[in-house]
Parts: structure tokens; sequence; C-alpha cells
């Protein structure tokens, strides 16, 4: 039995997935998520670069007594990787805060909506905010549908 040759066809080389822990500093105002790998960078948001749609996915997995919430929820779109100049694009309405250890909330968009949002962007990333600063949201941020995929876009990472 022959093994493919092309990896161009596996989930990886059509995506770049991170998956990153949100620990807010200050619960006082929504602030953008570090989506840099390692966090602790000024790289907050990532370059659009070659990728034509972006989804965002959060859950809350620790709060404070229970009372906690995500209480703000975007997609951002910047003119930097420290998230300069930016807008929202997207914006999740948050109906019921989503209040309890595992609810999941998700956003979309795609290039045009950024481009139609700020014209002059070239990062996009999450803006957040919860209830209080030890309120920790795991965020699942995804660049998808590449001009050119290739292996491995969504590559491990270990700290």
């Amino acid at each position: 039995m022959a093994v493919a040759s092309t990896t161009a066809m596996h989930l990886r080389a059509n995506a770049e997935r991170r998956l990153v822990l949100h620990d807010p500093a200050d619960a006082s105002a929504a602030q953008l998520v570090d989506l840099a790998q390692p966090q602790g960078a000024s790289t907050q948001c990532l370059a659009i670069a070659n990728f034509r749609s972006f989804l965002a996915a959060v859950t809350l997995v620790s709060q404070n007594g229970g009372a906690d919430a995500i209480t703000a929820f975007s997609i951002y779109a910047a003119t930097s990787a420290a998230g300069a100049g930016g807008v929202p694009v997207v914006t999740h309405a948050l109906g019921s805060a989503p209040n309890a250890i595992g609810d999941v909330v998700n956003l979309e968009c795609n290039v045009e909506q950024i481009r139609e949002t700020l014209a002059t962007a070239t990062h996009v990333g999450v803006w957040l905010d919860c209830t209080h600063a030890d309120d920790k949201v795991a965020v699942l941020f995804e660049r998808g549908d590449p001009v050119h995929p290739r292996d491995l876009l969504t590559a491990d990472y270990i700290s």
C-alpha cells in the first residue's frame, strides 16, 4: 500500500490555529488577548498575511466565586502586531453572558469584512473582557482558508 505524498490536504495545512490562556491583568477594561507564542511579547495580534477567514472561540476555564462572566468579545483588526490603530470587526452580542466554566462562544469573519472595517489593517486579534482580573479564559484563534496551503501551518508549541 502506498503512502500519500502530499500534505496539502491535511487540516493543519489549511489553517493556522493558536490556543492560548488569557489571564487578564486588569478587569476594568477590555483588552487584546496575547496570541503570541510564547506569550508576553508585543505580538498580540497576528498578521492577516495570506489568510482569508478568521475564527475565535473563547471559554471560561477558571473564575472567582462563580459570579464571573465573559462580558465583551470581538475579533479586532489592527495596523500592527501590537494592536495599534485597531477597531472591532465583529462583536458577539453575548445576550446571556457566558458565566459558567465550559460555556463557549464563537465569532468569525473574513478578510473582506476586515478591509471594510479598517482598510489599512495588517493584523487581526481578539478583544476580550471578563468580570474579574483573576478570571481565566481559553482562546482558540484560527486563521483559515490560506492562499497557499502548506504542511504544518499549525505547529506544535511547547514552552
